[in-house]
């Protein structure tokens, strides 16, 4: 940001999503986050959810989800590179499925791709869905400067709030390329970095729907973060992947759930400027 007072106020405005999402200690903020977020804390993403609702939740719904135990384990699914529309049906097509399958998800978003396709990034946030930030573009930003880093973060960020009305709290690495300038950056904006697992269902890896349901289902961790593409990225094979991926999860045990309630059912306060790859 060239305008220093606007740099300041995009520094409160991402340090009041922390707070109120669980992201980020009461430690790290000062007087002005406060007074910020007494005036516009109806702008902030407020994921309050708490590991009591969450077991609530599989208290209700186990059997009806088709598990054969209550399960007791947990794992995030999340998908890159959205939104976007036709081919391949889309966010929206993704979107159809997770509701069908009773899953909700968290989706980093790209910055531009939010202002191409603003009904899609609505939907996901209407849906009940996380929104993530995945920088403004495709390009990788570890090798990137401080200040082109923050322009590019902080454009997904506003691209988010103006579809939403919400500031994200969450960040994903494009191609999970990392240094010393996006640690601090994302530091300085009071952002965790969230990793995940990969399964090479992007284009140009040769993927099929059944290596993708293969690569999910080999080996997942209590408290991991499945990494998967939206649509267009993914050319449609992880849409088809997915209902034999839910199935098996739910198969082995696992509870699906956003990364934000992967972190309140372990009881992991998130920290600014910290990779994490699985959460527990």
């Amino acid at each position: 940001m060239k305008n220093s007072s606007v740099k300041l106020f995009t520094g409160i405005v991402i340090a009041a999503v922390l707070l109120m999402t669980g992201c980020v200690t009461e430690k790290e903020t000062h007087k002005d986050t406060e007074i910020w977020l007494k005036e516009h804390g109806d702008e902030v993403m407020k994921y309050d959810y708490t590991k009591a609702d969450i077991e609530a939740d599989i208290e209700a719904n186990w059997k009806e989800y088709g598990y054969k135990t209550k399960p007791t384990k947990y794992i995030a699914i999340s998908f890159d590179d959205g939104p976007c529309s036709a081919p391949n049906g889309g966010t929206a097509a993704i979107l159809e499925k997770l509701a069908e399958l009773h899953v909700k998800a968290t989706f980093f978003v790209i910055g531009q791709n939010v202002r191409g396709n603003k009904t899609a990034a609505q939907a996901i946030f209407n849906s009940g869905h996380e929104l993530g930030n995945h920088s403004d573009g495709y390009g990788s930003l570890g090798g990137s400067t401080a200040d082109a880093i923050t322009r590019s973060l902080d454009a997904a960020s506003l691209a988010i709030k103006e579809i939403t009305g919400k500031y994200p709290c969450l960040f994903r690495a494009p191609n999970l390329n990392y240094g010393t300038n996006l640690y601090k950056v994302c530091e300085e904006r009071g952002m965790p970095l969230i990793g995940g697992n990969v399964h090479n269902d992007w284009d140009g890896t040769g993927h099929t729907s059944a290596s993708i349901k293969n690569s999910v289902l080999a080996n997942p961790q209590d408290g991991g973060i499945i990494l998967l593409h939206d649509n267009n990225t993914s050319k449609g094979d992880t849409l088809s992947a997915l209902p034999d991926i839910i199935k098996g999860l739910r198969e082995k045990d696992f509870w699906i759930l956003t990364v934000g309630q992967l972190a309140a059912v372990k009881e992991n306060s998130l920290e600014a400027g910290e990779l994490y790859n699985s959460i527990n």
